[in-house]
């Protein structure tokens, strides 16, 4: 990632030359960064990330951070944040032992309910779903929505018809998101697993509680990952947000002082939910919103950058430093 023009990558390759690098990092030494992952396929690439933070920045814990903002301590030049949504298992079996080997402390935000074996993250369902079918095309009717069709002949026209059926079904209301769902596998034809599959499996509660012994932190980021904004009111706010966090607490045996929005634009959050996260002594939220935090920022509106391991070496360099041509 990115690939681009030959002009757009004779220009980051006289960027990187140029220490452009250095000049970014220089210049934005005051900020936090907070990197935002979700999966990890392979040790390597994410060890070569980490050897690359652990030479030129100053990890830090969210924990750290909200001293920071709360205007306890100050941070060093260049801190570095690593975040993690979701909780799925490969964050142990792949990240955590990484992380561990460089000293890099990271919070993971976990969806209770997904973790608690209650059910598994609804946008994995529907790629399931779409993948595993035995239709051959889908018509999508959504309320407010023009209708749209898909041919489901290969696994590409599969995975892009999830794409755009996920993707839609997020502007839904919570409800008709949930009967979107209900229907979803009678008409494409499919036995969707009570439990998820390896590949969409989550972290289990007794590999919580070793990482959290080892200094790993754990944050809330819903019961059941709705869109926020798409909740009917308090009541169904307060059940995924303070729900996540007490159930996650009674897990851990430890307070739970930090919460990821859900999907995480401007958008998909609304006043309601900042003032729910808030009201239930959460220290900082971070949102999926890009870029840097300063001493001013809102505590419970955090921006990051979204990194995955397997993205090109130099486009990694250039997301970390807060700089990317």
């Amino acid at each position: 990632m990115p690939s681009g023009s030959p002009l757009k990558n004779a220009a980051r390759a006289a960027f990187h030359k140029a220490g452009g690098l250095d000049i970014a990092r220089w210049m934005n030494r005051k900020g936090l960064r907070i990197l935002m992952y979700h999966r990890f396929a392979q040790r390597e690439p994410l060890a070569r990330q980490c050897a690359h933070i652990r030479a030129h920045y100053s990890p830090v814990s969210m924990s750290q951070a909200a001293d920071w903002l709360e205007q306890r301590v100050r941070l060093p030049e260049n801190a570095l944040a690593i975040t993690v949504d979701d909780g799925y298992r490969d964050f142990y079996q792949v990240a955590y032992p990484v992380l561990r080997e460089y000293g890099i402390p990271a919070t993971v935000y976990l969806v209770s309910d997904f973790v608690d074996r209650s059910g598994w993250l609804w946008v994995d369902q529907v790629q399931y779903e779409f993948l595993h079918g035995q239709a051959r095309s889908f018509r999508m009717e959504l309320p407010g929505q023009p209708p749209r069709s898909f041919e489901l002949g290969t696994p590409e026209t599969r995975a892009a018809a999830a794409r755009a059926v996920t993707e839609a079904s997020k502007k839904l209301s919570n409800t008709e998101r949930l009967r979107l769902l209900e229907k979803l596998p009678e008409q494409l034809g499919v036995r969707l697993p009570p439990e998820a599959p390896a590949e969409y499996e989550a972290v289990r509660w007794d590999e919580v509680r070793e990482m959290a012994a080892a200094g790993i932190e754990f944050g809330a980021h819903t019961r059941t990952h709705p869109i926020l904004s798409r909740l009917a009111g308090e009541q169904e706010l307060a059940a995924e947000i303070g729900g996540s966090k007490r159930q996650i607490e009674q897990q851990v045996g430890r307070p739970v002082e930090h919460f990821c929005y859900p999907n995480g634009a401007r958008e998909d959050v609304g006043p309601e939910a900042v003032q729910a996260v808030r009201a239930v002594g959460f220290r900082t939220a971070v949102t999926t919103e890009s870029g840097l935090n300063h001493d001013a920022v809102d505590p419970f509106r955090l921006l990051r950058i979204g990194v995955e391991p397997g993205l090109e070496v130099d486009y990694f360099e250039r997301c970390a430093a807060g700089f990317r041509v």
